[in-house]
């Protein structure tokens, strides 16, 4: 029954990631992988590449903006597949899908630069001594009823809250401007510097953004170009918080997205329990701590 079900999901792998046939299904991904291994259909060269492929279908399907460097670089974290960079750029050739790539000025001088990169000031020192001390930010991607939505946090590295979020079917500044806008007229009460870490993307570069963090004093902090490591805790955070949104609140069952993911903010803010904070939940931790 099993293997006909495992059958079922590779039918299907052109059309649908590996993550969500197996949650259909009620399959876990590594007992579907081992099968694939095991299957005696093909050479090992095409077996080799078929499971290869399953690989970056399923990262693509998560993160449709990432580029051929950044799905190997997911590769080796998630799945420990050791690649290079033209064959993940083949695989992806094979099953016709692409990331997103920025178009960028040629050159930019004088006071006008449309995107400004900043050192990385946090250089993966992900620890806090207090609340608001250390923000990390991202945005990701979730597919609902056909269509991709963007979903930008800031994360505090204090305690792993969520202070702020949104979600729009845009990709544009707004996207990450009005959360930050929210979370710095929190800072107004807060007595020592924030530092704000982003990745290079062209929200967080963007003039606007630089400008209005500059307004509140907040030190910001971004990426090196292709080290992802350098924001890793955002970037696991975004998967613990997916892999949640799909097991535990079913989120493409649900009409209303944005009520689904307010729903899974706050269970991971306020019920959740987290190892470092002692087996409590971010936001009970902190206030206790304060009170």
């Amino acid at each position: 029954m099993i293997r006909e079900m495992y059958a079922e999901i590779q039918k299907q792998t052109d059309k649908h990631s590996v993550s969500e046939l197996c949650e259909i299904y009620g399959v876990s991904r590594s007992g579907y992988y081992k099968w694939l291994k095991r299957a005696g259909q093909l050479n090992r060269y095409e077996k080799t590449h078929k499971i290869l492929d399953s690989y970056v279908l399923d990262i693509h399907s998560h993160h449709p903006m990432m580029g051929y460097r950044q799905i190997r670089d997911k590769l080796y974290l998630e799945f420990g597949w050791i690649v290079s960079d033209p064959t993940v750029w083949k695989s992806m050739k094979r099953l016709r899908i692409h990331g997103y790539t920025r178009r960028r000025k040629a050159t930019a001088t004088g006071t006008n630069l449309e995107h400004i990169r900043y050192a990385n000031v946090l250089n993966r020192e992900f620890k806090a001594e207090k609340p608001m001390q250390k923000i990390v930010t991202d945005v990701t991607y979730i597919k609902h009823n056909g269509k991709w939505y963007y979903l930008a946090g800031y994360l505090d590295l204090f305690n792993n809250e969520i202070l702020e979020w949104e979600l729009s079917d845009t990709f544009d500044n707004f996207l990450v401007m009005k959360p930050a806008e929210r979370l710095l007229k929190r800072k107004m009460s807060t007595e020592h510097q924030v530092l704000l870490h982003s990745d290079q993307g062209v929200q967080y570069s963007s003039a606007g953004y630089c400008n209005l963090l500059k307004e509140y004093n907040v030190i910001q902090s971004m990426s090196r170009a292709g080290n992802p490591r350098d924001n890793a805790v955002m970037e696991s955070f975004w998967g613990r918080f997916k892999d949640t949104l799909r097991k535990h609140f079913r989120y493409w069952e649900c009409d209303d997205l944005r009520s689904t993911i307010e729903q899974a903010i706050y269970y991971f803010n306020n019920e959740r329990p987290v190892r470092k904070l002692k087996g409590k939940p971010p936001v009970p931790y902190r206030t206790e701590l304060v009170a």
